[in-house]
């Protein structure tokens, strides 16, 4: 009885030892695929991500001295020189009083659309005491609004 015992213990290790073996290459290949998955949706999600301007600083409502930094931000495109017309590509113009400027209309370089061409994405902003409207505005590589939806306005107030 003893033997039969051992028999049957000996049997029933390798058959789980046999099929721990004969699953893990089906794990394996199921993690795999798993992987993958995870991957295609965090690629999605990156290409999903919608593309913004947005004032890293002054806030809303900001109360400023007559000289003050402004730092522009950017989310779902890059910004570049002006110059070449590149896809997902361009920079920053800052309009003062303005909301935004139209979709594939040429920004004008004037006191109240100020170019940042070079790619900056800070700039010293020097602007009279008052009440103003700033709003960025993306454009591509000749100046060419990317319109309301790629611009970002804020009120600031400007005091001596």
């Amino acid at each position: 009885m003893i033997n039969q015992m051992k028999n049957f213990n000996t049997h029933l290790l390798l058959f789980i030892i046999t099929f721990a073996v004969a699953c893990s290459p089906a794990k394996k290949k199921d993690s795999d695929e798993e992987m993958a998955s995870t991957e295609a949706t965090e690629e999605t999600t990156e290409q999903s991500v919608e593309s913004r301007v947005f004032f890293v600083s002054p806030s809303e409502g900001d109360t400023l001295t007559t000289t003050f930094t402004v730092e522009m931000g950017l989310e779902g495109m890059e910004v570049e020189p002006a110059g070449a017309i590149n896809e997902g590509f361009g920079h920053h113009h800052i309009l003062v009083n303005m909301a935004s400027w139209p979709e594939g209309e040429i920004i004008p370089a004037t006191d109240s659309t100020i170019h940042y061409g070079q790619g900056q994405t800070s700039t010293e902003l020097t602007l009279e005491p008052g009440e103003y409207m700033l709003s960025l505005q993306f454009a591509d590589g000749v100046h060419s609004s990317y319109g309301e939806s790629m611009a970002a306005s804020i009120n600031v107030v400007v005091k001596e």
